[in-house]
C-alpha cells in the first residue's frame, strides 16, 4: 500500500515538475490526474507480481473469519451495553425532571 501511495506521490510531483512550463495552471489540473494513473500503475504492477495468489484469496482462512466474527460479537456487546446505560440515563433524567415540575 505504501508503495502504492509513494508511486501516486512521486508521479503527480514528476507531472508537476514537467508541465510547470506550461503554467502554473496545466501543472496543478494535470498532476492529481497522472498522479491517479501512477498509482493505478503500481497496484496492477503489484497485482501482477503477486501472481495467482490475488486470484484464490488465500490470505483469506478460516481463523481470520472466527477472529473476525469473535470481534463484531465483542462490538455488538459493547453497543448493547451502551444503549442500555443510554436508556438508563434517559428515565433518570426523565424522572428527575417530573419530581421537579411537581415541586
Amino acid at each position: 500500500m505504501i508503495l502504492i501511495l509513494l508511486a501516486a506521490i512521486s508521479g503527480s510531483v514528476l507531472t508537476m515538475a514537467i508541465l510547470l512550463p506550461q503554467g502554473i495552471w496545466t501543472a496543478l489540473i494535470c498532476a492529481p490526474l497522472m498522479g491517479s494513473l501512477f498509482g493505478g500503475v503500481a497496484a496492477f504492477v503489484l497485482m501482477a507480481r503477486r501472481g495467482e495468489d490475488w486470484a484464490t484469496g488465500t490470505g483469506f482462512d478460516q481463523s481470520s473469519s472466527d477472529q473476525t466474527d469473535a470481534m463484531v460479537k465483542s462490538l455488538r456487546d459493547i453497543a448493547t451495553k451502551g444503549r442500555v446505560s443510554g436508556e438508563m440515563m434517559q428515565q433518570a433524567t426523565t424522572a428527575g425532571g417530573k419530581d421537579s415540575k411537581a415541586a
